[in-house]
């Protein structure tokens, strides 16, 4: 173990941090050094988990955790007694070092409060870096009282292979920001369905923050009743539907005493007059492409787009009392409707919708100049920020990294590209030059424009230094059974050709719903319409030369109709929670549900000239199912053992471990039952899975053991979703995942353009990092507009780009 060069980077990181602090945040607390006089003073302070060593020291103090997950154990953990008021900070950093990465699935800082955990994960790096997490990145587990009283924290170490790991940590550290993301946590109580969309669109809000270099915290609604908005700046709302009368109240003096509001698509009625709105009318998009687009107006605000890409699908449209229209919505062939988009008086702004995921670097670009209209002072600290991040793209540090990554490509580089790519990189450090120049003369303006064309043309010097690869599977998952919105299947296959892809992977089938004439499925209305969808695929794909595995959604019930999931719960076919509570999910012990899906996947091979055929979900929900009393008396039928206690003694007594082999073995015989009688139905047919990346822990905790199908020779290649914005964790993955396949079948890993959102760049970037690691080819997540027209281009610059080199492989037949 060297823990001289990890004490050294270590303290490098802790100054680094107290520096940026001091520069863009309005108050700093240090919770815990986590450094400690010797061991015996660790030990005292943390309290390990039954499985896990206890706590150490490295050479400098720092707290050391050691785990060993050789025997199977699915994390270690430690445990510290505080007494947090955590209420006024939405942004907490601390350092951490891990040697054996790979070993390691991830890792994750708990608060417990009263009878409940805020907990947040992330990514195992080999070596050491400095860790940024924000209360958006925090789940709830079990019920909390507040970030007011917290009681403990908890550092888990969470396996991924069966070796020994290393961890240490330190320097806590708390921060309330002047830019604070409101997240809508009220809606997880009062409206549970609607939570995930809270989460979901909160996230994409700091995402785009993060991705601009500025700093900013995130609290929720509890919090800002509490006073957490004292002394902030700008208070951002990104879509919070269920604000209480006194948050509203709370955001309302934040006001009053000069804060700045920017709220996206919901804002509490006694709020509109702040924003000098005198009603909103909400107004569903007449066609998918009504509200396209919105037009800004760049000289209202200076260094606004001209325009941003939305899609949005509704909107709510105000009624302006005395705020003026800052943008407006515009159809897909460009024509302006006249209906205001985006307000903006002295005290904020409001969006007729949530910020989408699409044209990313326009969206930045917009709520970098809102933040600077509203609040100029801020506007130096804006400039240096952005320019600061200008160097930083998909997981290089700045222009030297590109031109490292581009000449170490050289070989496999067209001449002409490679000239292009290193004259965009040139133009890029020079821009970053003058904009920085810029910022010291106090000229922000220009410093923007700097740092945007720096951003653009590091961008393009990239995507042009990829080199290409020829023999390759190149695939796209489209979870819309009709393609891309907009565009007709011949439209979309055609598209795909073009830039390169040589297949799709289409999701024409759940477990209550088919968009074919189905004759176990209940038929979607929409087929009546729009005909047969696997058949219009088909037909396209023969056109333009394109390969179809068709993706079926196994085992959930997320769209079925309720009459059929009234059926399926009359007959006892339904999941249930370990705490007896029912799940929309088919159970996959009960006969007849193993009958549905063969049967639903088989017809498709029988019916359909199809390439392939695709699982998907093709595991349990979750930990904590399936424990029905169907369950219970297969189990006892098929191992001859009786149970007394259920679920409890299946769970962690006695039975455990015979239960989760025939738990396991309820998923697997449905992929070996298709995946046999698919091939002798129509032979050369391929049979292939997404599956969880975090094997072997998806093998204990969904059932779903995708090494165990390869090497059966159940699968004929294997798709890992691989979905994270952190290109050194992807390549992680990747690395785990090969090992465990080795040759026996191509590993496609899944790259999350759409989930968790990506700029095309890291896309690209995490193509090249999978081949790099002996990836036979890769699957991009998801075929909508965004990674059609955005994404699939950006590629075609250098990564999938024509004349690539070949990998040497045999291509399997």
């Amino acid at each position: 173990m060297t823990s001289r060069p990890r004490a050294v980077v270590l303290v490098l990181l802790a100054l680094m941090s107290l520096t940026a602090a001091a520069a863009r945040a309005s108050e700093t607390r240090a919770l815990d050094t986590w450094r400690y006089d010797d061991a015996k003073a660790a030990r005292e302070a943390w309290s390990p988990s039954d499985v896990s060593a206890e706590a150490q020291i490295a050479e400098d103090g720092s707290l050391l955790l050691r785990a060993d997950f050789s025997a199977g154990s699915e994390r270690a953990y430690w445990d510290a007694a505080v007494p947090w008021d955590l209420t006024p900070y939405g942004r907490f950093s601390l350092g951490a070092c891990v040697e054996g990465a790979g070993a390691v699935g991830h890792l994750t800082i708990y608060f417990r409060s009263g009878g409940g955990w805020y907990g947040a994960s992330f990514a195992a790096h080999e070596g050491s870096r400095n860790v940024t997490l924000r209360k958006t990145d925090f789940t709830v587990e079990g019920s909390p009282a507040g970030w007011a009283k917290i009681d403990g924290v908890r550092l888990s170490i969470w396996g991924g292979a069966p070796r020994t790991v290393e961890a240490s940590f330190t320097d806590l550290r708390a921060y309330s920001d002047d830019i604070v993301v409101i997240r809508g946590a009220r809606t997880r109580r009062a409206n549970p369905g609607n939570w995930s969309s809270v989460r979901r669109f909160s996230s994409g809000m700091t995402d785009l923050l993060a991705g601009t270099g500025v700093d900013y915290g995130a609290v929720e609604d509890a919090d800002v009743e509490a006073g957490a908005l004292r002394g902030a700046k700008v208070a951002i709302l990104p879509y919070n539907p269920d604000t209480s009368a006194t948050e509203a109240a709370a955001i309302e003096r934040f006001v009053d005493g000069g804060g700045k509001i920017v709220a996206c698509y919901a804002l509490p009625e006694g709020l509109l007059p702040t924003l000098g709105i005198a009603s909103l009318e909400w107004r569903r998009a007449a066609n998918s492409g009504e509200l396209d687009a919105i037009a800004l107006d760049t000289e209202a605000a200076p260094g606004m787009p001209a325009s941003m890409r939305q899609g949005s699908w509704n909107a709510r449209v105000p009624t302006l009392a005395g705020a003026t229209a800052l943008g407006e919505w515009v159809d897909a062939d460009g024509v302006r409707s006249g209906l205001p988009a985006v307000t903006l008086n002295e005290r904020g702004a409001f969006m007729g919708h949530v910020l989408l995921p699409a044209d990313i670097p326009a969206k930045q670009q917009f709520l970098l100049a809102l933040l600077a209209r509203l609040a100029p002072e801020g506007r130096g600290e804006l400039a240096s920020a952005y320019l600061d991040r200008a160097g930083a793209i998909a997981g290089l540090d700045g222009p030297e990294s590109v031109v490292a990554f581009i000449d170490a490509n050289a070989s496999r580089l067209p001449a002409e590209r490679r000239t292009v790519a290193l004259e965009h990189v040139a133009k890029a450090r020079e821009r970053i030059a003058q904009g920085r120049q810029a910022a010291e003369a106090g000229e922000h303006d220009a410093a923007f424009a700097a740092a945007r064309e720096a951003i653009g043309r590091l961008r393009e010097g990239l995507l042009e230094g990829l080199p290409s690869q020829d023999d390759e599977f190149r695939g796209v998952w489209c979870h819309s059974a009709f393609g891309v919105d907009g565009w007709t299947w011949d439209e979309a296959l055609a598209h795909l050709k073009a830039q390169g892809f040589t297949a799709v992977v289409p999701n024409m089938l759940w477990s209550g719903l088919a968009y074919y004439p189905s004759e176990y499925l209940p038929v979607a209305d929409s087929v009546a319409d729009r005909g047969d969808q696997i058949a219009a695929c088909l037909a396209a794909a023969e056109r333009h030369g394109i390969d179809v595995h068709v993706w079926k959604v196994n085992w959930g019930l997320q769209n079925a109709p309720a009459a059929f999931i009234e059926e399926l719960r009359a007959a006892g076919r339904l999941q249930r929670h370990r705490d007896g509570s029912e799940l929309e999910w088919l159970c996959p012990s009960h006969p007849a549900n193993f009958e549905l899906e063969k049967n639903s996947l088989l017809e498709v091979v029988r019916n359909y000239a199809v390439d392939g055929i695709h699982f998907d979900y093709i595991r349990y929900p979750h930990g904590s199912a399936c424990y029905d009393d169907g369950c219970r008396e297969r189990f006892q039928e098929a191992t001859g053992r009786k149970i007394v206690t259920w679920p409890d003694d299946v769970i962690d007594g006695e039975h455990a471990d015979a239960f989760g082999d025939w738990r396991r073995e309820q998923i697997t015989r449905l992929v070996r039952a298709v995946s046999a009688e698919a091939r002798e139905l129509r032979p050369g047919v391929e049979i292939s899975a997404a599956v969880f990346r975090d094997y072997p822990n998806c093998r204990r905790s969904v059932g779903q053991d995708w090494v165990d199908w390869v090497a059966e020779g159940y699968l004929d290649f294997v798709c890992p979703m691989n979905y994270t914005d952190d290109e050194e964790q992807f390549a992680t993955w990747v690395a785990s995942q090969r090992e465990y396949v080795g040759d026996r079948v191509p590993l496609y890993p899944g790259v999350g353009a759409s989930a968790p959102g990506l700029l095309p760049e890291q896309t690209a970037m995490q193509v090249h990092r999978a081949r790099e690691l002996g990836s036979a080819g890769f699957i991009v997540f998801n075929y909508d507009r965004t990674v059609a027209e955005e994404h699939l281009p950006a590629l075609r610059l250098g990564a999938t780009a024509d004349g690539g080199e070949t990998s040497g492989r045999e291509t399997p037949e």
